[in-house]
């Protein structure tokens, strides 16, 4: 009996263990995203694992050229296109044969006749590179020094194929080198850094690397100025009482690396982060366009005033390899300074267009641009002409609070109440109506994984079925907004320590909090998302943070660059477009752009900082007739008027945050930068808003080709057909003149 109790008792303790695996399994599925992998969600999707290409180095015997009697030697040449070499120094000039104007990777000897900068300084400015390098080893880890083609030292190789010309640079001492190599194209000069040339033999590392820095640099006098992909774009004009006001402009593309916590100890100053990486320079009635083709996600764009470096204007791409971080030898100690031991392995590559006449300006910068991402396919299919503007009508379902260690969603607008404010502007005259559906989830965003059910105070998932019905018999789109992107680590089951990127220290990068999801789980978590949201006929998706922040991920089996991060959410956004019809994102980095149909809160002002004089809209030139965009909601403006005018001048499409209940109810949610969306108080100021940029749908599809300054307030954007809108912000108002093609 005894025994029979015994085996009994056991085969419930099986039972019990069985279970409790059982339980485990399930809940290591679920945490898996219900026995979806990361790698299973790539495949699922068509996504490929990102791999790097990286271009050969050209092999060969040395090439020993003849030089002219100036030292300079010919070296490649096409139809449009001559590029020389001064073998000695290395530098190199481009005759654009066009017209004849020669462009020099540095300044003339006539213009060093004038410089009162001596020492390594005045050696930088003969170098077609600085390269700046710090050790790897002992102590001083962070003192950086730096390395031109002046060294006396330096031994250099010059290899000259039928793909272009190849300089290969050794230092013995400090055991570094690199190569550039040059190439000619049918519109100008491609100048790269390839990986595979880079040698660091000894205790020593290279840190960054100023590639072609004095190219084209220009004295103050000159007629001419610097463009900047600041905000929209901006313009540095040639001046010579700007010495010692600024520091210069040196900033990263996409925006500084988040995972570097000692990214964040710097002025606090608000900027825009450069959203597509392109810069140049126009010089009187020449002008060159400058885009980082590769490794662009890892490099500064910078602009450089006399005074500081030189007595000249240059600017030139700072390409990054290591980033210097802050690290603790244990809590108590106080964080110390350190440089990154692996190099980042990306090719490097900037390719520069050369314009002149009418072409050498920002305007011709922009459309240069513009083609460049057309030809490679960063820019798909035209948009399709419109009878009239579509108004991108955003609604706050609700959103979360927590009181007394309890999560309460409190509803703004249930899916009826979202069809009864479509129905009533439709009635009143808005007769192109796109819908962006936020706060749908279950609790809203408190816990970003566990999306659904959709939440059941706004009507649940019939209720959105029942919306997105009725939608879509009126051809109007409806899109989910969502964040794949940030995880709380305190509300949500997903573990950060298997699904977060990690810092340079290789520890989770976590902010208060929040880690960022892995791009590949990011993945996983939108496929299943929209596995859901598809069979209740959502139109699309307007994802969160894919569209305005990129990042290594310094995992301990190996670094996934910001340009693995890049290429998994483009494969995303493609995703998406396919599965559900349509994408968009915030700000619209370049990277998107092809696979968005919209972007929310393109930048359309500068950062207001000492170089800039400046603010040009060089991006919506570049984008206006590919993807629609718009900038701040209409009802949360800072400065109602003078943003609706911006609007109408760069060509964007109007946006209205809204709710159907007062916004005051959300106040203390996390939707409570909500401060104005009830939608009776702001029924007018849409309607007389929509009148106006309705009378701009007829360029909605077109291209803009040119863009004037008329006067301190006004300034006229001109389109395809010849149409120019002229917006005087003096007056506050625009007209709208019809072009002989219209």
């Amino acid at each position: 009996m005894v025994e029979l109790i015994k085996r009994t008792s056991l085969r419930v303790k099986l039972a019990a263990i069985a279970l409790i695996m059982l339980a485990a399994a399930s809940c290591i599925l679920f945490l898996q995203g219900d026995g979806l992998t990361p790698a299973k969600a790539l495949e699922l999707t068509g996504i490929e694992k990102p791999s790097a290409s990286r271009a050969p180095l050209y092999e060969g015997v040395a090439w020993t050229p003849q030089t002219g009697a100036d030292g300079f030697a010919d070296a490649l040449e096409n139809d449009d296109f001559a590029l020389y070499i001064h073998p000695g120094t290395t530098q190199i000039a481009l005759v654009d044969k066009r017209t004849g104007y020669r462009w020099s990777s540095n300044p003339t000897e006539e213009q060093l006749g004038s410089e009162t900068v001596k020492g390594v300084l005045l050696a930088n400015l003969k170098s077609p590179f600085v390269l700046t390098y710090v050790r790897t080893q002992g102590k001083d880890q962070t003192i950086r020094e730096v390395l031109n083609a002046s060294d006396p030292k330096i031994q250099t190789t010059l290899i000259k194929t039928a793909a272009g010309l190849q300089v290969s640079y050794v230092f013995p001492e400090p055991q570094l080198g690199f190569t550039i190599q040059y190439e000619l194209t049918p519109k100008g000069l491609k100048a790269r850094i390839p990986t595979d040339g880079i040698k660091e033999d000894g205790e020593y590392a290279i840190f960054t690397v100023d590639l072609l820095p004095y190219f084209g640099a220009a004295a103050p006098e000159e007629d001419g100025y610097i463009f900047v992909p600041d905000g929209p774009g901006g313009l540095i004009a040639f001046d010579s009482e700007r010495a010692g006001v600024s520091r210069g402009y040196i900033h990263q593309v996409y925006g500084l690396e988040l995972t570097n916590t000692g990214n964040w100890s710097g002025s606090g100053e608000r900027r825009e982060n450069i959203a597509f990486p392109v810069f140049g320079m126009k010089r009187g009635s020449n002008a060159f366009m400058a885009v980082l083709t590769e490794g662009g996600d890892s490099a500064n764009i910078a602009a450089m005033p006399p005074g500081l470096k030189s007595g000249l204007y240059n600017v030139y791409a700072n390409q990054i390899y290591r980033e210097e971080y802050l690290y603790r030898m244990s809590r108590l100690a106080a964080p110390l300074k350190a440089v990154q031991k692996q190099r980042l392995e990306t090719d490097r590559e900037v390719e520069y267009c050369f314009l002149n006449g009418g072409d050498a300006d920002y305007v011709g910068m922009a459309k240069a641009y513009r083609d460049y991402m057309a030809e490679t396919g960063k820019l798909k299919e035209p948009l399709k002409p419109v009878d009239h503007m579509p108004l991108y009508l955003k609604v706050m379902g609700g959103s979360y609070t927590e009181a007394f260690n309890k999560i309460k969603y409190i509803a703004a607008t249930t899916f009826p109440q979202a069809a009864e404010m479509v129905n009533g502007l439709r009635e009143q005259g808005v007769d192109h109506l796109k819908v962006i559906y936020y706060g749908w989830q279950n609790q809203g965003d408190y816990d970003s994984y566990d999306r659904f059910p959709i939440e059941k105070s706004l009507g649940g998932e019939a209720a959105a079925k029942d919306f997105i019905s009725k939608m879509t018999k009126l051809g109007i789109d409806v899109l989910f907004e969502d964040d794949f992107v940030w995880i709380d680590s305190e509300s949500s089951e997903l573990s950060g320590k298997t699904n977060g990127i990690r810092g340079i220290d290789e520890t989770v990068f976590i902010d208060e909090g929040w880690f960022i999801s892995k791009p590949a789980r990011t993945v996983a978590m939108a496929y299943q998302t929209m596995e859901k949201l598809k069979d209740i006929g959502v139109s699309g998706m307007l994802f969160n943070y894919l569209g305005e922040m990129v990042f290594h991920d310094y995992d301990p089996s190996g670094i996934a660059t910001r340009s693995d991060t890049i290429a998994i959410y483009d494969g995303l956004l493609a995703y998406t477009q396919k599965t559900l019809g349509s994408a968009g994102v915030y700000r619209g980095n370049d990277y998107t752009v092809g696979q968005t149909d919209y972007i929310a809160g393109l930048p359309y002002e500068s950062s207001y900082d000492f170089m800039v004089d400046e603010t040009v809209p060089f991006y919506p030139i570049a984008l206006h007739g590919y993807v629609s965009y718009s900038f701040g909601d209409g009802n949360l403006r800072n400065d109602v008027e003078a943003e609706f005018l911006k609007a109408i001048e760069y060509g964007a499409v109007p946006s209205f945050f809204l709710t159907h209940e007062d916004s005051r109810k959300l106040k203390y949610t996390s939707a409570g930068f909500l401060f104005s969306t009830q939608y009776e108080k702001w029924t007018e100021r849409i309607l007389k808003e929509y009148e106006a940029f309705d009378s701009l749908a007829p360029v909605f599809s077109q291209k803009i080709t040119d863009h004037e300054k008329l006067s301190e307030t006004r300034f006229a954007t001109v389109y395809e057909d010849g149409t120019r809108v002229i917006v005087d912000y003096g007056s506050k108002t625009f007209q709208v003149e019809k072009g002989e093609g219209a």
